[in-house]
């Protein structure tokens, strides 16, 4: 099989993803700041947020196959951005993730909860991904005394951004959970079941989507997405060069 190694992920693809990270962390912050104290109305905060934690999540979907916990800061394994009350980290995330490449779209997918059984379960399961991965990690793997100390941060920083404006709270907390939702079946049901069948299929997309997509969500969103079942073939392709493998593949 062709490994296609000159369009693998590297240690400067990694430092870029952390940048990234870090910067829309910041971002999604900022957003809830700038809404609370009203620099800014709630059509610009779901705006801003809405970008960011898209950009934000396939960020950490590429990072995960180039480094491990252990190489990351404090703050990256931690995921502060309080999209539940409880909720896993870096590390768990990562283990998760492995298992959904070993175990694709199958019953022993960790992530078969919202990837199988239908649109309508799929999308609920989207839905509650936070609240039902966690329940399901701890069941599986119990709870690590640092799982529970990040947990305890974590849900620190939940209650005090809802102590502090729980109007402004309850609003921004409402964009992150409908983004990742709707980020989450696409990226897991819609790429990974097909007309009752479960699998990894391609999504493709017009031209001009491409394009609008790419300026507004970045080009990693867009062609991990619309190439996910290459991913799922070469895992250490960055997504930027997954249309020229595409490409490539389809003379062979």
């Amino acid at each position: 099989m062709q490994t296609f190694n000159q369009y693998h992920a590297n240690d400067r693809d990694a430092r870029e993803y952390q940048f990234k990270i870090g910067l829309f962390t910041l971002i999604i912050f900022v957003s809830f700041a700038a809404y609370a104290s009203g620099g800014i109305n709630v059509w610009w905060m779901a705006a801003i947020a809405t970008i960011s934690v898209t950009r934000w999540m396939i960020a950490f979907h590429e990072l995960f196959h180039l480094r491990k916990p252990e190489e990351l800061g404090f703050l990256i394994r931690l995921l502060p951005i309080p999209f539940a009350p409880l909720n896993l980290g870096y590390r768990e995330y990562r283990n998760i993730h492995f298992g959904h490449h070993k175990y694709t779209a199958t019953e022993n997918d960790p992530d078969a909860f919202h990837i199988l059984g239908g649109h309508l379960r799929a999308f609920m399961g989207a839905v509650t991904q936070h609240e039902q991965a966690v329940y399901r990690y701890i069941k599986a793997y119990g709870l690590s005394r640092e799982l529970a100390l990040m947990m305890l941060i974590r849900s620190s920083i939940f209650a005090l951004l809802l102590w502090y404006s729980p109007s402004a709270f309850l609003a921004w907390w409402l964009v992150l959970r409908i983004t990742y939702s709707v980020n989450d079946y696409v990226f897991f049901h819609l790429v990974h079941y097909r007309s009752g069948i479960s699998g990894t299929f391609p999504i493709p997309l017009p031209g001009f989507i491409v394009y609008v997509a790419s300026i507004i969500y970045g080009y990693d969103v867009v062609y991990a997405t619309m190439h996910h079942d290459i991913h799922h073939q070469h895992t250490q392709i960055a997504a930027k060069y997954l249309p020229v493998v595409a490409r490539d593949m389809s003379k062979w």
